[in-house]
Order: C-alpha cells, then structure tokens, then sequence
C-alpha cells in the first residue's frame, strides 16, 4: 500500500496518527505468549521440543548445536563471503571496543566520604537470531561483538532450526568467527522463555539481546524482570528526509530496499512534489505483486520535518538535504541517521561498524542502538569515616526520623557516638 498526505496545520493531527499507527505491534499475540512462555516454565525442554515441532516443523532430539555441526557449517556457505563477515566484523569490533574505552569508573569525593562508581559486564547474555526468510547471519556480528567486548562471560544464541534441522550455517560460521560456540536450536516465544526461566539444556541468562518477530519481541517485554533486555525490537522501518539535493535513485532503493523485511514499512517526507511523484510511480511499478507499505509525506518546508522525525522516532533515518548537519541538531528521537547522499541504510547495517539492532515503533524515545552499555551494569561503593558522620550524621538521622524510621536513624546514630571502625577484642 502506497499513502499520500499532506502535512499542514489542516492535517497535522492526522498526519501524526498514521504515522503512529504504521507501526504498532499486534497485541492480540499475547494471550499466545503468557501460555508458551508459561509452559516452558514449566515443562522445560519438552516444551521447547513441542513448540519447535510445531512453528518450524522440526522434531529436535538435542537443543545444542554440537561442535562439529558448527565446524561443518563453513562447508556449506560461499567461501568468498568470508573475508567479507570478518571485514564487518572488524569494523564492529574497533568501533564498539571505543565504546567500551568510553566506559570509566570514578571516584567522588567529599569531606570525610568516598564515592566509587564501579562498572561490572553482566555474566550472562542470550542472543536471539532470527531464522524465517534471509540468514541474518550479520545480526549475529551485531549482536555478539558488543557482548564480547563488554567482557561477558557466557555468551549463548538462540535460533530457529531451518527445516533440514539445523541452524543456518551462515549463523554458526559468524557465531564461531565471533568466538561464540553455545548455539541453541530453538526461536519464537519459547526460545525467548528459556533464556529467562532456564531449561535442562539452556540454562537461564542475565540479559537477552537481539530483534525478531512479533512473539520473540512480545516475549521479551512479557518477561521483562526475569532477565534484562536490550529494547523493544519490532518490525524494521525506516524515514527518509529529501528535499531537491537528493538523489532519487537512492532514495528509491532506500525504499525498495526496505520492502525487503516482512512487515517493514517506510515513511518519505519531502519538500518535492516530483519526488514523491518519482517514488510512487517507480514502487507501484517495480513490486507488483509485493506488500508494500510506504507512506509519502510533502510537507511546505524541510524544517516541518523535523516534529514529524520526533514524533515518530524511526529506527532509521535517513537525511538527504542540503544542509544536513542543521537539521540532524534538531533531531532528538532517532537510534540510527545516515546522512548525506552517499549515506545508504544497507551500509551502515552491514559494515560500517555502527549497531543495526535498533528499537523501533517509537520506542527511540528512550531505547538506543544496543551497544557495549547494555551488556553492562554499575555498582555505588560508598565509603565512610568518623568525619563524615560528624558533618553530614544529623542531617541524615533528621531525614530519617522525618520517613519515621526509627532503625533508619539509629543505624546512623550509633556509628556517630560510637566511632569504632572495627570490634576490637578486649585483653584477657
């Protein structure tokens, strides 16, 4: 489906509710979710076993991946894209290694007291790879670079066998480049269940990472609490900003490339009659028989774009304007911008080196791209002497007394009068 608007002040509103609802999760899965995800917690691998014999019809003995298997996968993939996925995954590697060189503890100090803030990797992480149409063997590099580097001690994936039985090679080839060998054949829901409540053969994990469909997706925000999660990862999207200084030939692939993801969508918004015009014409004509679902938007000025951008907060944009950098300042809602002409979306997920597992329906407005923080945690070690109760003591028992917490104040209190920094036996 191809949809036309107009942005002004007559249709502002509904503009803005379109757009919305472009790219809203389908809730009525979750009655599906709370019965999967509760009956891997309950029954384990035999659920596990049962749930992949019905969504990807494969009877599943054993849920490891076994060495050999992924020693076998570089076998049945193209050689020449080898060079290419450890290219990529240099790239991602010296990239988010300066996230993790951006990461410094410190300590502050004040009279008579110290402040240590601490940071600690988590010590587990599930990374969820799709299976369906493509091997997104790439996710797999996205996924698991920034794990590694943030020190994660184990490190597992999960993903749906292909109907021979197995995970994709492509998979397990960029797993094993990456260092990853625990490899789960298991997706959807119940995969997701695994890594939070722990199985015979997959045991339970601290944080889970990675996109999916609608039932890993749900599955993760149901389970929210079990382990951690990176963000909300829906269907892919992507907003494009042009005005005359683009080149339409790009943005047109930007669009087509897009409509390559089962239930993607795009939204263009111009200042270019005959750009929209171009792009309608040349989609309708070039994916007949294909779904669709862009939405174009010319609005009076370039500037008006910016509100359609906040509001929306698509997991990719892309500004091809000329002057970009002026308009990316106003930009507060958007995990992922390429900017510039040359700047393509497909790039910058494959080999750049940026993150392409990005939160979307709007959920940019506090997720970011996932990164080296997310599979780490800070710790607050505060450190205390005599001077410190005597300055700031008081004021602590009166805030405490003030809550009427009483052992609040005396755990204060005592340490105030007494002073001891450690029991001293007395002496025979």
């Amino acid at each position: 489906m191809i949809r036309k608007m107009e942005f002004n002040g007559k249709n502002r509103e509904k503009v803005m509710r379109v757009i919305s609802q472009a790219d809203k999760p389908d809730l009525t899965v979750s009655g599906s979710i709370i019965k999967i995800t509760e009956d891997v917690r309950k029954n384990g691998d035999r659920a596990l076993r049962k749930y992949t014999n019905k969504f990807d019809g494969v009877d599943v003995e054993e849920l490891r991946v076994p060495r050999e298997t992924i020693r076998k996968a570089y076998s049945k993939i193209d050689k020449n894209v080898i060079p290419s996925i450890k290219k990529a995954a240099k790239n991602i590697r010296d990239f988010h290694k300066q996230q993790k060189d951006n990461i410094r503890g410190y300590v502050y100090k004040n009279t008579g007291y110290t402040i240590e803030q601490k940071y600690i990797p988590v010590e587990s992480a599930g990374l969820y790879i799709p299976g369906g149409q493509a091997p997104l063997f790439s996710t797999v590099l996205m996924a698991g670079i920034p794990a590694v580097i943030a020190g994660v001690k184990r490190i597992c994936i999960v993903s749906p066998p292909r109907c021979e039985g197995d995970v994709n090679p492509y998979v397990l080839a960029a797993a094993d480049i990456i260092g990853i060998k625990e490899i789960y054949r298991a997706g959807g829901a119940q995969a997701i269940a695994a890594l939070a409540y722990g199985t015979r053969s997959i045991p339970k994990v601290d944080k889970a990472a990675g996109p999916g469909n609608i039932y890993s997706t749900m599955a993760k925000k149901h389970l929210l609490g079990e382990f951690g999660i990176d963000a909300i990862n829906g269907p892919s999207e992507v907003t494009i900003v042009a005005d005359d200084s683009a080149v339409k030939e790009y943005v047109l692939y930007d669009l087509l490339a897009q409509a390559e993801h089962i239930n993607g969508h795009s939204v263009l918004i111009t200042d270019s009659a005959d750009l929209i015009d171009y792009i309608g014409r040349e989609i309708k004509h070039r994916t007949k028989g294909v779904f669709v679902n862009v939405i174009l938007i010319k609005v009076k000025r370039i500037s008006d774009a910016v509100e359609i951008v906040n509001f929306k907060g698509p997991e990719h944009l892309s500004v091809f304007v000329k002057n970009d950098r002026k308009f990316i300042r106003e930009i507060v809602n958007a995990p992922a911008v390429f900017a510039g002409n040359l700047s393509a979306v497909a790039f910058g997920d494959y080999i750049a080196g940026a993150n392409h597992i990005l939160p979307t329906n709007g959920t940019s407005r506090f997720f970011s791209a996932l990164s080296v923080f997310d599979f780490m945690k800070h710790t607050h070690i505060v450190r205390c002497s005599k001077k410190s109760l005597e300055i700031y003591g008081k004021d602590a028992e009166k805030m405490a007394l003030t809550e009427t917490l009483e052992n609040h104040m005396m755990s204060i209190k005592i340490r105030r009068i007494n002073g001891k920094t450690e029991k001293r036996n007395r002496k025979a």
